[in-house]
C-alpha cells in the first residue's frame, strides 16, 4: 500500500545545512522512505553529522563514494541510485529543504493520474537564508510551454530543478547512464534533456514544494558570476553533449535547434580562452557539424583571435 520511496542525497561539505535538510526529511508525512547519502570524502565535519543521523532513524543510510569512482556529485548521484531499493526515485541535494508533504503530494498525483506517468514535477521556490523569506521563480510559465520541451529545457525557457521530480525506477533503469560523470557542469542539464528527448510521460504537481537554497556559497550563483570564458570552459563539454544527444534521437535537426546551437557555439569560439583544448576542439566539432554561422565563420573568428592574440588588431 505504501510503496517504497528513496532520497539519494549526494554531500560534500555541507556541514552547516545538513541537520535542517535531514530534518527535513525525517517530517516528511509520507512514511515509507530511504534516505541513502553518499558523503564525496568531505573535508569538514559532514561525516560525523551524518552519522549521528543514521543512529536516529534506520531509514537514513549513509555511505563515502568508493574510491575507484570519479570525485564529485554525479557519482555521487549514481552510486546512490545503485544502491536505493525504492519503487520511486526523488535526489535531493544536501542543503535544500523539502517541504514536509513534498513526497505525500507526488505520489498522490501518481495515483490520480489516469495515465501511466513516469515522472511528477513538484514546485520549487528559492531562498538566501530563511523559508520564510522563499519566493518563487517567476520566470517559470508551464502553461506556455512549445511543443519542443527538450529544446525549451536546454534554453533555459522551460527547467526543474534536481529534486523536483519524483521518478518511477522502472523508468531510469531503461536509460544505460544517468548522471554523465564526465561533465564539470551542467550534468542536470544533459540528463533531463536527454530524459525530455525519449518523450516521456510527466505531470505536474505545484504543491509539493522544494526550497532551492541559493546561498553564496552556492555552485549555480558562482557560475553566473563568473566570466564569458570561465563559463564557457566549465559547460562546453555540456553543451557538446547535449547536441549530440539532439542528433542521436532525431534524424534530422529542426531550424530552431540548429538557430540556438548555432548561437550558443559561436558565442563560445568568440570567448573561449585560445590556449584551451575546448576551443580547438569547438573549432573542429562546429566545422565538421556545420555550427558556425556562414561557410567560413569558424576561420574567421579564428583569424581574429590570432590577430587579437598577436596585437594586431
Amino acid at each position: 500500500m505504501y510503496p517504497l520511496v528513496s532520497i539519494l542525497i549526494p554531500n560534500y561539505n555541507k556541514a552547516p545545512y545538513l541537520r535542517q535538510t535531514l530534518d527535513s526529511v525525517l517530517s516528511q508525512t509520507y512514511p515509507n522512505w530511504e534516505c541513502i547519502i553518499v558523503d564525496d570524502h568531505s573535508t569538514e565535519n559532514s561525516w560525523e553529522i551524518l552519522k549521528k543521523y543514521a543512529l536516529i532513524d534506520t531509514r537514513i543510510k549513509i555511505f563515502k563514494r568508493p574510491e575507484n569512482r570519479k570525485k564529485g556529485g554525479n557519482a555521487a548521484r549514481n552510486y546512490a541510485f545503485e544502491l536505493s531499493q525504492g519503487e520511486y526515485i526523488n535526489w535531493l541535494d544536501s542543503d535544500d529543504i523539502p517541504d514536509k508533504m513534498m513526497l505525500e503530494l507526488k505520489l498522490e498525483a501518481f495515483g490520480h493520474s489516469r495515465v501511466s506517468q513516469d515522472f511528477v514535477i513538484g514546485g520549487v521556490k528559492k531562498f538566501k537564508n530563511e523559508i520564510s523569506e522563499a519566493s518563487d521563480f517567476s520566470q517559470l510559465d508551464y502553461d506556455r510551454l512549445d511543443s519542443d520541451l527538450a529544446l525549451d529545457y536546454v534554453k533555459g525557457v522551460f527547467w526543474f530543478q534536481t529534486a523536483q521530480p519524483l521518478f518511477r525506477k522502472s523508468y531510469l533503469e531503461k536509460f544505460n547512464k544517468l548522471f554523465d560523470e564526465e561533465l564539470l557542469k551542467g550534468q542536470e542539464a544533459e540528463f533531463f534533456t536527454r530524459i525530455l528527448l525519449s518523450n516521456p510521460k510527466f505531470i505536474f504537481k505545484h504543491e509539493s514544494i522544494i526550497f532551492w537554497r541559493m546561498s553564496e556559497d552556492s555552485k549555480t550563483l558562482s557560475y553566473w558570476g563568473a566570466s564569458f570564458p570561465q563559463k564557457y570552459l566549465v559547460s562546453y563539454l555540456s553543451y557538446k553533449t547535449i547536441f549530440l544527444n539532439f542528433l542521436n534521437h532525431r534524424k534530422e535537426l529542426e531550424e530552431p535547434v540548429v538557430v540556438f546551437f548555432r548561437n550558443v557555439f559561436n558565442d563560445m569560439l568568440l570567448f573561449l580562452p585560445f590556449n584551451s583544448s575546448e576551443f580547438w576542439d569547438l573549432l573542429h566539432f562546429g566545422t565538421i557539424h556545420n555550427l558556425f554561422k556562414g561557410r567560413f565563420q569558424g576561420a574567421k573568428i579564428l583569424g581574429i583571435r590570432i590577430l587579437k592574440t598577436a596585437k594586431l588588431i
